[in-house]
């Protein structure tokens, strides 16, 4: 039995959480900060990054809206190459108005860091682009505003899409005869 890899946004989203989880405290660590920023108490992976303003906080959202463009076959490699965007959403309480939007931009400036500095994320991906970061009141300015989210936009590559093996799915040929077209000329 042929083993057989096939990699996409999934993998991505959970290679920048392992990422994360596994850096982020870390970073924080090392900026003296541990005793400001307390570890991320929720992860998740969902389908948009809103759909986790209601968790614990800290808390992480990871989410692909797709591709950023059409992926690309290298025939000297005989491989797929892939963007895919990912973002990481960020939602996190403060005192007040001004502490809450620090706090937001603070750990938006970490996510990025930490993705930056590891752009292989742990060997998933052949790169990884800043391509984005905004920052919001929840739910609106008028309203409570200790509670914000933020989200880091990042591009990332792989290749080698997907290694099947030999016999993994043989080729089929087709069962539809070929058609020509003939023209009469007088």
């Amino acid at each position: 039995m042929s083993t057989a890899t096939v990699r996409g946004a999934d993998d991505l989203c959970v290679a920048v959480e392992n990422l994360l989880r596994e850096k982020l405290p870390v970073l924080v660590e090392v900026l003296g900060l541990e005793d400001r920023y307390k570890p991320v108490k929720e992860w998740q992976q969902l389908p948009t990054i809103e759909a986790l303003a209601s968790a614990r906080f800290p808390a992480v959202a990871i989410t692909s809206p797709g591709l950023t463009g059409p992926p690309t076959y290298s025939r000297a490699s005989d491989a797929w190459t892939a963007t895919w965007r990912i973002a990481v959403g960020i939602y996190d309480r403060g005192r007040d108005h001004d502490d809450t939007q620090a706090r937001v931009r603070d750990w938006c400036s970490f996510i990025r860091t930490v993705c930056l500095v590891n752009r292989s994320l742990g060997g998933v991906a052949t790169g990884v682009t800043w391509v984005g970061e905004e920052y919001r009141l929840v739910p609106q300015k008028d309203k409570a505003r200790t509670f914000a989210g933020g989200a880091v936009a990042l591009d990332v590559t792989a290749s080698g899409l997907f290694d099947l093996g030999a016999d993994v799915l043989p080729t089929v040929l087709s069962t539809h005869p070929s058609l020509s077209v003939r023209t009469h000329q007088e």
